[in-house]
């Protein structure tokens, strides 16, 4: 498969899967006729695997660190273990900040909502209970 199909087929801009194979966020693409790249089933395998990690939240560094220890073979499972453990933890606080600033939001709209209503703007809810 050429970039450009690659390109199309997974959203991700040209320039940026050359930047990905340049810095080992996927290995180096094997070239065909013309010095043109071409993409196999594996190749878009580990493109795939660098969405999702991405998308988890890995910078560009963790996951060629990530690559890095895949790279070296079995002896390095621990560390790679350890290094998604730690971003699992990084997201789960993410999360955590995140579910309370939705439940003030949340609160905010209900009265909000009740004030057009009912024409008054309250924020008191015996209802509501704000996360310490």
């Amino acid at each position: 498969m050429k970039i450009a199909e690659v390109s199309e087929k997974y959203g991700i801009p040209q320039d940026t899967l050359r930047y990905y194979e340049r810095e080992g966020v996927i290995p180096e693409i094997r070239r065909g006729n013309g010095n043109i790249r071409d993409y196999s089933e594996e190749d878009c395998r580990q493109i795939q695997f660098a969405q999702c990690l991405k998308a988890a939240g890995f910078s560009v560094e963790e996951i060629v660190e990530y690559r890095r220890l895949e790279a070296i073979g079995d002896s390095t499972v621990q560390d790679r273990l350890a290094l998604m453990q730690r971003k699992r933890d990084e997201i789960s606080q993410q999360r955590a900040a995140l579910d309370k600033a939705l439940a003030l939001l949340d609160h905010k709209i209900f009265c909000y909502e009740r004030a057009v209503e009912t024409g008054v703007l309250s924020w008191d809810d015996p209802n509501w209970q704000p996360d310490d």
